[in-house]
């Protein structure tokens, strides 16, 4: 798993694939399929490996800092490797991860103040804002980097932590996402309202 981390923090999802991984290991590709049976099942396990820290949130009591908490950490898993959002995107689409974001953030939210059933549909549409808003987040800083303006590394003078105004804008557009997202959990809406 180390060296398919690699290959995607390295080159990115597009060379993330078993013939690369055996290449870079130096072994028969036949050999990563009984590993792998398939690209989606490798995109799975690396997604896993990206969600992993997701599993040791707990409870606090209090459903607004633990959602906070969780889109963080979420965010946090997404951004820590190159295209880290498209992959854990990509391995929920196919069925392949085994960490589930949505089911991990339910049970954060069963004190919520909104009707029981709708916590499972409260918990995906917060994980899907920040997959959403990280392949954006991802996306604009290939193409800045591409472009000769990298907005991981071009700091502004008024940003004494180094980081762009591009990569502030982002955090902040999806810190008010969050936060608006759980005011209308906060409201209490029930189905159909």
């Amino acid at each position: 798993m180390d060296a398919a981390m690699g290959i995607l923090h390295e080159y990115g999802l597009q060379d993330l694939t078993i013939r690369r991984l055996a290449r870079h290991l130096d072994a028969a590709a036949g050999a990563m399929y009984w590993h792998f049976p398939s690209k989606q099942a490798l995109l799975g396990a690396v997604a896993d490996r990206l969600l992993a820290p997701l599993q040791e949130l707990k409870a606090t009591g209090d459903w607004r800092a633990d959602a906070t908490a969780f889109t963080e950490s979420l965010h946090s898993c997404l951004t820590s490797h190159r295209d880290g959002a498209e992959v854990v995107s990509a391995g929920l689409a196919t069925d392949t991860v085994s960490v589930r974001p949505a089911s991990v953030l339910a049970p954060l939210l069963d004190d919520a103040p909104i009707d029981s059933d709708l916590i499972s549909d409260a918990a995906a549409t917060l994980v899907y804002f920040i997959l959403g808003a990280t392949v954006d987040e991802q996306t604009a800083a290939q193409l800045a980097k591409v472009a000769g303006t990298d907005t991981a590394t071009e700091a502004t003078d008024d940003d004494t932590d180094g980081v762009s105004a591009a990569t502030a804008a982002h955090g902040r557009r999806i810190r008010h996402g969050v936060d608006l997202i759980i005011a209308g959990i906060a409201a209490g809406g029930t189905a159909g309202e």
